[in-house]
């Protein structure tokens, strides 16, 4: 949350603050000077403080904003030059909103001065007929358009626009270095990027923070629900138990909404009525007797945006299956002889796979577990530019993470002799989702490592 200065006073004033607490009193800490004490409510939130004096008043102003802020806002009525030139002496380099009725015709690189008569302009110009309207005009003026910053920390980075559940909202396009790029289904979202969105007020309030919250977020983009498949057919009655428990694990820790849990091939009664009683308002339980693949049943429930897959080891090797998982974008949680209840850290090999660590990083933290980072080149020609996205991210979600480098410790036995299960992370792509024999002579060390079944491992679709 940022820290905001605003001096306030006027008609313009009491609007600006009564909308400010009701729809958007949450996003930011706020330092309010004024000289009216009918602009203070009589309740009003924690994250709320308010001065009652003349800002004007050069001692005062300085002792009432103590510390650095972000920005400051002047709505006044009368004196808003004057405190202008008092604010900059005390916060030199801090930006100022101050709406005018004459430019000031200043240098000062951090001020923004909104004309109020060019405002009032632009908006008697949208009722004229025929006349292009500027953007910040256009539509129900009720928040349905939007412009949302992506921070180089926030989970949506190096997603593709078709990977994000969009309903009632939809990205439209991006601004990116003084550019307007139109949405497609493979464009790819990059850090300090500006999403064009449309959609329903409400839900675009909601995305605004998903996308502009640096942890905390997954499975979003990809959806909010968690979807367990279980076979009968090929699952024991403990292997099916060890994964519902895991799958419940992942829900309670995950910030997902529900998990659905489908059950293929139902054979015995007592094992299906216990799955049953698990069933709550966010646990929901569907026996699946038509013959239909996993591979298609995926496809089918593609269109409601599966947030997470959760599938056995032994479900998850079957080809169709991971060229279905694979082609569809979707996370998959396989499951291993070794549970993640018991995992204390997180592990992933680096290769040139830096547009999954915002989304690592951000499970890694949602588990509260350690993540090591594992550089391994038999000449020493380590992934040092990949490492500084990890390190990066690191310090904006204040997430530490543990770089080893190696160039005789081979990952793969490394991670065979771990006698404690690790979570692994994985870039799902298009080697990991093929069966091709080329792959068994590939130096991929993802591809190898997805063929143990000892420790839990987390695919996370690459944008590559």
């Amino acid at each position: 949350m940022k820290k905001i200065g605003l001096i306030l006073e006027g008609k313009t004033a009491q609007i600006f603050l009564d909308k400010l607490l009701i729809q958007y009193h949450s996003s930011n800490f706020y330092t309010i000077i004024t000289q009216n004490s009918d602009l203070i409510p009589q309740a009003y939130p924690d994250n709320f403080v308010f001065h009652l004096f003349d800002p004007t008043s050069t001692p005062k102003l300085n002792k009432a904003l103590s510390g650095d802020f972000d920005s400051f806002f002047i709505i006044h009525s009368q004196e808003g030059q004057t405190i202008y030139q008092i604010l900059r002496g005390l916060f030199p380099k801090t930006p100022i909103i101050l709406p005018t009725r004459e430019d000031l015709d200043n240098q000062d690189e951090f001020l923004k001065e909104i004309s109020m008569p060019l405002v009032i302009t632009n908006a008697l110009l949208m009722y004229l007929p025929n006349i292009p309207t500027p953007i910040q005009d256009i539509g129900l003026g009720k928040g349905e358009i939007m412009e949302i910053p992506v921070p180089s920390g926030s989970v949506y980075c190096y997603r593709t626009l078709g990977s994000i559940t969009q309903k009632e909202w939809k990205i439209v396009g991006i601004y990116r270095n003084e550019e307007l790029l139109l949405g497609s289904y493979s464009l790819v979202i990059q850090p300090n990027d500006k999403l064009l969105t449309i959609g329903n007020p409400k839900i675009l309030s909601n995305i605004y923070h998903q996308i502009t919250s640096s942890s905390g977020q997954f499975p979003m983009p990809f959806g909010k629900d968690i979807y367990l498949y279980l076979d009968e057919d090929i699952l024991s009655e403990s292997e099916i138990l060890q994964d519902i428990d895991q799958a419940l694990f992942l829900h309670k820790h995950l910030n997902s909404s529900q998990i659905i849990i489908t059950i293929l091939n139902p054979q015995r009664f007592d094992l299906i009525h216990h799955i049953r009683s698990l069933q709550d308002k966010d646990i929901n339980v569907y026996l699946n007797y038509a013959d239909l693949p996993l591979s298609q049943l995926l496809r089918s429930h593609h269109h409601k945006k599966i947030g997470l897959a959760i599938l056995h080891h032994k479900m998850f090797h079957h080809s169709e299956i991971k060229k279905a998982l694979f082609e569809l974008a979707i996370p998959t949680f396989k499951t291993a002889q070794l549970p993640i209840q018991e995992c204390t850290s997180s592990l992933i090999l680096l290769e040139n796979d830096q547009n999954i660590a915002s989304i690592t990083l951000d499970i890694a933290s949602q588990l509260n577990l350690e993540f090591e980072v594992y550089d391994f080149d038999v000449d020493g020609n380590f992934h040092l530019n990949d490492f500084q996205s990890y390190k990066n991210l690191s310090q904006i979600l204040a997430k530490p993470i543990q770089y080893t480098q190696s160039s005789t410790q081979n990952p793969i036995m490394h991670l065979l002799e771990l006698k404690k299960p690790i979570l692994q992370f994985l870039p799902f792509d298009a080697t990991l989702a093929s069966d091709h024999l080329l792959n068994l002579a590939s130096t991929h060390l993802a591809y190898h490592s997805l063929h143990l079944n000892k420790h839990p491992q987390f695919l996370i679709p690459s944008s590559q």
